[in-house]
């Protein structure tokens, strides 16, 4: 049903055409008639005194004048469902063999002007009832006949030369029907299989699209003028002022280059909107000129995904060793507490009280090796960051209530939502708004969270306090597993863990001594 409605919504496109030409054929038929007749009341232009009966002629010119006027304002009257023989049709040819019946019938010779609106009473249906029109004009040509006398009930009293006339229209009638109902026929497969085709063709090329805008690679074709051919969706993300058929002036160094060497590809990087993107430039040849593809991916991301993969072995490997110490440190624990039962010796408690401080903080240390782990089966998906912070804020001061009014946030810039899993993004947030409570004065300035866009495609989330800030030569190290300044209670994996959630999800995480805080930097949600 929908292929039908198809086809038919595109014929009728080209249908609708052939209302306009009609009428010009109309016009082009009333015209020279009328002037004829206009002339040939003149005695010195018309010696013979020839002319057609005026008020019959100028009748019929009157009510085919309003019929050509009728279809310059409403074309469509002609058009009617294919399903039925098209009335205009019918009403053009009768108004032909009324002209030849006004102008004094068959021998004028004015009825072949009856044969193009065979034809087009044959396109107007489709090539369809080829048969009735040719048959309805052979009718109003014997009834010309009749009328005119041209044939009698005695064929002896027959006139030869007009009958001879009417067979020859009649007969050209029908072979005028039938050529345009086969050419027709071959025109509406033909129409029909350009349609199939072009629907093949959007097909793959809506295929073609959404295949290009699910790459990671931002593609951006340009020609050596760098005008702008065609981008994707990530392309815009990079270069949002970006249009097809504009000049891209970020271009102009790798267009140089191509035009050193027009056939070969090449790989560079540029800086752009301070970010330095890969660039991998592949010449494309053909007969409507010479392209240049790029293929352009930030170097923020790229470095994001290659420390993910060399990340990920090591999370495995360290989920699984966190998972075998525990058990022996179950077994170590329960010792512990069967050993310490009536136990009253001081010296003795106290070395237990040693055992079980340090089994609590190798616990603490496995749950935070775990973590790691977790980063297998994550979720990325657009965190709006505005609720998260409500929500994330609101836990945090339940498990610090001495941090209520402490902490605050600045967010510039509207709506601002990152890519990432919500859960890993717990996790990096509480580590660095706990580390940062920490060591701040713990005053009502204590923790200042910023968040603002960087970049084009990235969001950035500043973690800072009022402390001291971090020494020059811990700074170096405040990423190393294992590596703290609390040795009572911290465990050193605290800014370890957050920053290899942060790669799992396309991010970074550095310390910026600057701003005394660090500085987690997202993929920003892209809504194009």
């Amino acid at each position: 049903m929908g292929g039908y409605s198809f086809r038919q919504q595109s014929w009728e496109a080209q249908r609708g055409k052939i209302p306009g030409l009609v009428n010009i054929a109309r016009i082009a038929i009333v015209l020279p008639l009328l002037i004829f007749q206009l002339l040939s009341t003149d005695s010195a232009l018309n010696p013979d005194n020839f002319n057609f009966p005026s008020v019959e002629f100028y009748s019929w010119v009157l009510l085919y004048t309003f019929l050509i006027f009728l279809t310059i304002f409403r074309p469509d009257w002609q058009l009617q469902s294919l399903d039925l023989p098209n009335a205009s049709a019918a009403v053009d040819i009768s108004m032909m063999m009324l002209l030849v019946y006004v102008v004094g019938g068959l021998e004028t010779g004015l009825g072949i002007l009856v044969l193009p609106f065979v034809a087009t009473s044959c396109l107007l249906s489709y090539g369809r009832y080829p048969m009735l029109y040719a048959s309805y004009t052979a009718m109003l040509i014997v009834f010309n006949l009749l009328l005119g006398e041209g044939i009698r009930f005695n064929p002896l009293e027959w006139y030869t030369d007009q009958v001879l006339r009417a067979v020859i229209l009649i007969g050209a009638a029908y072979l005028v029907a039938f050529l345009i109902s086969f050419v027709t026929g071959h025109l509406k497969e033909a129409n029909e299989s350009a349609e199939h085709s072009q629907q093949a063709v959007n097909q793959l090329s809506g295929v073609n699209r959404m295949v290009i805008n699910s790459v990671q690679e931002a593609v951006v074709v340009i020609d050596a003028a760098q005008q702008v051919w065609f981008f994707n969706r990530k392309a815009k993300v990079y270069f949002p002022a970006m249009m097809v058929g504009f000049h891209e002036t970020a271009f102009s160094e790798l267009v140089q280059r191509w035009h050193v060497f027009p056939e070969k590809s090449f790989e560079t990087d540029i800086r752009v909107a301070q970010q330095v993107m890969h660039v991998r430039a592949v010449p494309l040849i053909q007969e409507e000129g010479e392209f240049l593809i790029l293929y352009i991916r930030s170097l923020r991301e790229v470095a994001a995904e290659a420390m993910s993969t060399k990340l990920a072995s090591l999370g495995q490997l360290t989920s699984n060793l966190a998972h075998e110490i525990r058990n022996p440190m179950s077994a170590i624990r329960h010792a512990s507490d069967l050993l310490q039962e009536g136990e009253e010796d001081g010296v003795k408690c106290k070395l237990y009280g040693i055992i079980d401080s340090n089994i609590r903080r190798i616990d603490k240390m496995l749950e935070e090796v775990s973590m790691m782990n977790k980063r297998d089966g994550f979720k990325r998906e657009a965190v709006n960051l505005m609720k998260f912070w409500l929500s994330f804020k609101q836990e945090f001061v339940l498990n610090n209530p001495q941090a209520v009014g402490c902490i605050h946030m600045r967010m510039d810039g509207n709506n601002l939502t990152a890519v990432a899993d919500v859960m890993h993004l717990q996790q990096i947030m509480w580590n660095l708004c706990n580390n940062a409570w920490k060591h701040s004065r713990q005053d009502e300035n204590a923790v200042t969270v910023l968040m603002r866009p960087s970049g084009y495609s990235h969001i950035s989330i500043v973690v800072s306090d009022n402390g001291q800030g971090v020494p020059v030569e811990n700074r170096s190290r405040l990423f190393d597993p294992f590596f703290t300044t609390d040795k009572k209670s911290g465990t050193g994996l605290g800014l370890y863990v957050a920053l290899e959630l942060a790669h799992a999800n396309f991010g970074q995480l550095q310390y910026r001594p600057e701003m005394n805080g660090f500085e987690l930097i997202l993929p920003k949600e892209s809504n194009e």
